[in-house]
Formats: structure tokens, C-alpha cells, sequence
């Protein structure tokens, strides 16, 4: 018998659930991945996003303390991901957000209703999530008496579209017998490499980007030219494009031309060969883009139908190839899959017909068009409500009607990164969210109205006004240089050229001394004594177990707390950077030797040094500390909450402290009292290590 069945909820109460382990990479690839693919934390629950089984949860058989203990490690690890290349703005939305999502998590009551809710609303979302899916099976099993081993795949093709991925798709096929088929045969292998034509795609695609236009599908067409171009025709094309190109200003756009023109030597100017190599790489990737979108067309009815095939062949023009080979392309995947192909229409004498045949549907393929020119309202305007169709048009309609979701709602959360890009006036980056829309939703405005045409207008100005004011930067002094790249900074945050040329000055002074402490509640509070220089941010980094660095966080401010440090009694060893413009002094750590400041005495002076905090008897805690005996020092203890309570002020080098709760024992603050120092002097002081 099921010990934790629903039948015996006394027994699963005496014996709280556990949870597993936390694993940050698993939590990155399981749950952020996801997060980031649907769009963002609304589209989740709290019981995922902080890694807690919801159904454990809904039935109470959690243990509150490891609860509480999981929510502290994800904040911790949010933490550490704020610089992750991909996931930074989700995590800097999770991190906003913590408070209120974790609140009802903390509460064993409001956590199990919280949860019911939670299981509801997804058992909601899998519904529509596998329409699509269910549907295809459907079909398959009622033609076949089950899902044949060659639309497997195609299967997958389908779930994609829904944004499932091939565990939650294989999990939905297992209800169903699995029936033999043949392999298909594997396609022709490419003659240029993977990672060359990836190279290649890249670099076209930022050219599109620099140049507002839209990026050429092959270096052939950058050139102007045809398949059918020879390597004279080549050769004269590259010399014309180096000869502008040495005219360009030494921008982004001149470093990106030089690198296609490279690839134009190595690829198609080295005589026919080459250029049929080329080639075969163009319809290697045509086929790899292809293939899935042939395999989703013919599932259903293990055939092509001619709207279909005329659509993919348009597609496959777009990547490169003329009309000659992007049909036979098609041709070639139709048969890997056994599939019938119909002719595309006008491209023979149609066939006799009934005259005036009644639309039963909307025009998909004017749907495809739509979405590709990047307006995806209109797409959905003209495709109207799928719900009623029957059919392979149905199967094929409710694919687009997803697709354009997923399309409207990555440029709904693109202009949420967009508007905050443009309220920190970081333009290179909203410039290129503005083209970003521009070529895949223009016709979905802002949250304001705004349209995409104005994003775009508005960033490309700030950028070209950044590049102007850059080009009037002074080479003369470096005080009026500096002043100047600041001015183009503000303007324009994340002006690489300014950020670069102001990142060349001397390194700022480094911090003069860090301190790690335990608090109350087991969080480490890292100090440390900042430089005098003006604008310092400071990176906190702490040292792992395996001897690597990895990042706290980032601020202006001289201390900061650590709630995803490791667990123990010591505080972990900590090393802070100072950061100013790009430039980086020489890293301090919690455990170096606390070392003057410029202008400050040296060791035996009247600075406060080597604090230590001891319990006593009756739980009084007495404070000492290395200083001057006639010097006078002001005392606080940091509380559970992070903020400070004055203890006293003190002349000579010890106090008592009758007010510590019982615990661990708090971190003690020692600043020298100087009556004679000027406002704004930074006093002397130190902390105990908890």
C-alpha cells in the first residue's frame, strides 16, 4: 500500500516531503530556459520559479523549514546570475520581484492555497499548450491505428510550434502505439562547415542591422550578384566593395564589411570550385531550415499541397537559392518523406475545375506573407478565428494562429527591454530591440502607442547624435577628455567607442580594506573602505570551494549583503573590485592585511583595527578592539533586518553589550569619533567577523 496516498494525510504530516537537492545548472536549462522561452515571470507560477513541487505543496506534505531554506537559495543564485549574458534582464525581473512571490511561499497555509491555484492554472495552459498535438495524433492514430515511426519527428515539429520540446512531446507519444517505418535517407552533406556558415549568417544579419536595410541572405547577393555569377564577376564586385570599404569611418559597420569581404576571398573568389562549394553550403542550410517545415506540411495528408509547396519555395529563395534549386530542393525533402508533391500553381496549365469553387478558409498563404514582412496583426486579422476549420487548412491554420502569438507576445516583452534600455539611455541597445521589431512585429505598438517607426527614428538619432559627439571628442588634455566622453556616455550609455576610449585612463585606487561577517540570520555582510575617487562601483566576487571567483553583485555603495553565501560558522573569503569607466583597480580581499589609506597614519595610530565581539556570562557580549586608549569610538550592532543600532560612544578600546538576543552573535562596527574632521572626511572603522 501507497504510504502516501491521499488516504492517510495523518501518516504524510508526521513525515514532512523533503526537497531535492538544489542544482543551479539544472535550474538554469529547467526553469530559467523556460521562463525566458514563454516570456517572462508572468507567464509562470511561484512554485516554479523558486524550484518547489507544486503538487507536494497543494497536498501540505512540505517541510516549511527546507521551504524557506529552497526560496533563500534561488534568491541567492538569482544573485549571482544579474551578469549572465543571456538571462540578466529575467533575472533582474525576478530579483524586483522576490518579496511578493516568495511571500505566500513562506506561509504554510497561503502556500498550499496558493499552490491549488497554481495547479490549475497550468493544468490550463498544458490544455491549449497540447491542442495542437492532440489534434495531429488524433489524426494519425484514426488513419494509421497509430503514430508511425517516420512522423515522429514531424510530430516534434508540431509541438515546437506550441512550445513544447521533445521531453514533453515524447511523454504525449508514449500514450500511443509506436508503428515501424523506413529511415529517410540523410541529406547531402554541406562542403563549408557549420561553424564558418554560422560565421557567415552572423555577420550578414548585423550588416542588415548597421545598414536598416534587410540582410542579405548570402554573399552572393551582398555582392549583388546571382548564383549564376563566375569568379570574374566576383572579383570585380569584392574590388568595388574594398574600395568603399577603406573609406568607411573606423566603426562597427567598417570592422564588419572587412569581415565579409574576408569570407568573399576565401569562399567564392578562389574560382568555381569555391563558388559551388558556397553554394552547397547555401542549400545545406536551406534544406536544414526547410526540412522541418516540409515534415509539418505533409504530416497530415502525406502530401504537399500546391500552397504549401509555393510557399516553401518562396522560403527557400529568401535563403539564397534561385527558383530553380529552392524547387528542387523541395522536391528532393517531399520524396525523403514519401510524400506526393502538387504543382505549384501557375507554374503548369492548371487543371479543369468546377468553376467558382467556395473559399472554406482564410488564405494562409497570405498569412505567411504577412508574418513574414513582419506584421503579425495583420496576419492574424486575415487568418480570423481557426476554431471551426477541419482538415489539413485547420491543422495548418492553428500552427500559424500559434506562431503569431509566440511572434506578438516576444514583441510585447521586447518593448518592455526596449523601454528600459530607452530610460537608461543605452540607445545602441534600443536600437537594435527598435530594428529587432521592425522586422518581425512593426504593426504592434508600444504600452505607450508608440509605433515601431518612431522607436526606430528615435534611438537611430541618439546613436548618430552619440557618433557626432564622439568624433568632437579633444585629443588635448586628458581632464577635457575625459569630461568629454563622460558627456557622450550620458547621452548614450552604451556608446562603445567612448566607453573604450575612457576605459584606457589609469586604473582608480583600489579599495583599502574589505570585511566579511556572519549576521543574526546567516547572511554574510561584506564591507569595505571605497576610494576617495568620485563614480567608483565596486565588483563583490566570493571565493568557492573549488578555488574559482564568482560574482556577488555590483554597487555604489560600500557594503553588501550575501544571502546565497554557503552555510558555516566562518564567512567566506570575499575580494572587491573598484570600477570606474571601464577600468579596474587591483582586487582587495576579506582576508589581506588591512593596509593604510592615502594620507591616513599607519599600524599604532587611533584607527579602529581588529574587532572582536565575545559572550560573557548572562549573555552580555563584550567588544574590543586595537586603537588609541584617549581616542573615543562610536559602537553599533548590525540587527536582523540590516540596519544598525548604536550601542554607545566610548573613550578607550572596550564596551559591553547587554542587549544581544541569544544566537549568533552579531557584527560589531567601530568608527573613530573625530571631532575635528571636515563633513564629508570618510572616518576610520572596522568590523568584527560575527
Amino acid at each position: 500500500m501507497n504510504a502516501t496516498s491521499w488516504a492517510g494525510p495523518a501518516v504524510v504530516a508526521d513525515r514532512p516531503v523533503t526537497l531535492e537537492p538544489f542544482d543551479p545548472n539544472g535550474y538554469r536549462k529547467r526553469v530559467l530556459a523556460a521562463v525566458d522561452r514563454r516570456g517572462g515571470p508572468d507567464t509562470s507560477d511561484a512554485f516554479e520559479l523558486y524550484d518547489i513541487p507544486v503538487d507536494a505543496a497543494a497536498a501540505g506534505t512540505l517541510d516549511d523549514a527546507a521551504v524557506v531554506a529552497r526560496i533563500d537559495e534561488v534568491w541567492g543564485f538569482w544573485q549571482r546570475q544579474r551578469d549572465h549574458p543571456k538571462y540578466r534582464l529575467l533575472v533582474a525581473e525576478l530579483v524586483a520581484g522576490h518579496d511578493a512571490r516568495s511571500a505566500d511561499l513562506r506561509d504554510p497555509g497561503r502556500r498550499r492555497v496558493a499552490a491549488v491555484a497554481a495547479r490549475a492554472v497550468r493544468e490550463q495552459r498544458d490544455a491549449a499548450r497540447y491542442q495542437l498535438l492532440d489534434a495531429a495524433i488524433a489524426r494519425l492514430v484514426d488513419r494509421h491505428g497509430g503514430v508511425p515511426a517516420d512522423k515522429v519527428e514531424g510530430l516534434h515539429d508540431v509541438g515546437a510550434l506550441a512550445g513544447l520540446d521533445r521531453a514533453e512531446v515524447s511523454a504525449r507519444l508514449n500514450r500511443h502505439r509506436l508503428l515501424p517505418a523506413a529511415a529517410a535517407p540523410a541529406p547531402d552533406a554541406a562542403v563549408v562547415g557549420p561553424e564558418r556558415r554560422r560565421q557567415v549568417r552572423a555577420l550578414l544579419d548585423e550588416f542588415g542591422r548597421l545598414t536598416g536595410a534587410t540582410p542579405p541572405p548570402t554573399l552572393l547577393a551582398l555582392l549583388g550578384l546571382d548564383t549564376g555569377a563566375g569568379p570574374e564577376e566576383v572579383g570585380e564586385r569584392a574590388a568595388g566593395w574594398r574600395t568603399r570599404a577603406r573609406e568607411l569611418p573606423p566603426d562597427r559597420l567598417r570592422v564588419v564589411v572587412d569581415e565579409l569581404l574576408v569570407h568573399v576571398a576565401d569562399l567564392l573568389e578562389a574560382g568555381p570550385r569555391a563558388i559551388a562549394g558556397y553554394l552547397a553550403a547555401v542549400e545545406a542550410d536551406a534544406a536544414d531550415a526547410l526540412r522541418p517545415q516540409v515534415r509539418a506540411a505533409v504530416l497530415v495528408e502525406d502530401r504537399l499541397v500546391a500552397e504549401d509547396h509555393a510557399h516553401l519555395v518562396d522560403t527557400g529563395v529568401e535563403a539564397g537559392l534561385d527558383r530553380a534549386a529552392a524547387a528542387a530542393l523541395v522536391a528532393r525533402l517531399a520524396a525523403e518523406l514519401g510524400a506526393q508533391v502538387e504543382p505549384v500553381p501557375g507554374a503548369a496549365a492548371p487543371p479543369r475545375r468546377d468553376p467558382a469553387p467556395a473559399l472554406t478558409g482564410p488564405d494562409l498563404r497570405e498569412v505567411r506573407r504577412a508574418l513574414r514582412e513582419g506584421r503579425p496583426r495583420a496576419a492574424a486579422a486575415v487568418l480570423g478565428d481557426v476554431r471551426g476549420l477541419d482538415g489539413a487548412p485547420g491543422t495548418q491554420a492553428r500552427a500559424l494562429a500559434a506562431q503569431i502569438e509566440t511572434v506578438v507576445a516576444e514583441a510585447a516583452r521586447t518593448w518592455v527591454v526596449l523601454d528600459s534600455a530607452r530610460a537608461a539611455h543605452r540607445w545602441v541597445e534600443a536600437a537594435a530591440l527598435a530594428d529587432r521589431l521592425r522586422r518581425t512585429a512593426s504593426d504592434v505598438p508600444g504600452p505607450d502607442g508608440r509605433t515601431v517607426a518612431d522607436a526606430v527614428a528615435e534611438a537611430d538619432g541618439h546613436v548618430a547624435a552619440a557618433d557626432r559627439a564622439f568624433a568632437r571628442v579633444p585629443s588635448g588634455p586628458p581632464t577635457e577628455r575625459v569630461r568629454a566622453l563622460r558627456q557622450v556616455l550620458a547621452a548614450c550609455a552604451d556608446h562603445a567607442a567612448a566607453f573604450e576610449a575612457l576605459s584606457r585612463g589609469a586604473p582608480p585606487a583600489a579599495p583599502v580594506w574589505v570585511s566579511a561577517a556572519r549576521d543574526a540570520a546567516g547572511a554574510v555582510l561584506v564591507l569595505w573602505e571605497p576610494p576617495a575617487e568620485a563614480g567608483v562601483t565596486h565588483k563583490v566576487e566570493r571565493l568557492t570551494p573549488e578555488g574559482a571567483w564568482r560574482v556577488v553583485g555590483r554597487t555604489a555603495d560600500a557594503t553588501i549583503e550575501d544571502g546565497g553565501a554557503p552555510p558555516g560558522v566562518e564567512a567566506p573569503v570575499y575580494r572587491v573590485t573598484s570600477l570606474v569607466d571601464g577600468r579596474a583597480s587591483e582586487p582587495v580581499r576579506s582576508d589581506d592585511a588591512p593596509r593604510a589609506a592615502a594620507g591616513e597614519p599607519g599600524p599604532g595610530g587611533p584607527e579602529p583595527s581588529r574587532v572582536r565581539a565575545e559572550r560573557g556570562p548572562g549573555g552580555v557580549v563584550h567588544v574590543s578592539w586595537a586603537g588609541g586608549p584617549a581616542a573615543r569610538y562610536r559602537v553599533r550592532r548590525r540587527r536582523p533586518d540590516g540596519g544598525w543600532s548604536v550601542v554607545g560612544r566610548v573613550a578607550g578600546t572596550t564596551i559591553d553589550d547587554g542587549n544581544v538576543p541569544p544566537g549568533n552573535l552579531p557584527v560589531y562596527e567601530v568608527v573613530l569619533v573625530d571631532d575635528g574632521a571636515s563633513p564629508g572626511d570618510v572616518a576610520p572603522r572596522a568590523c568584527s567577523d560575527g
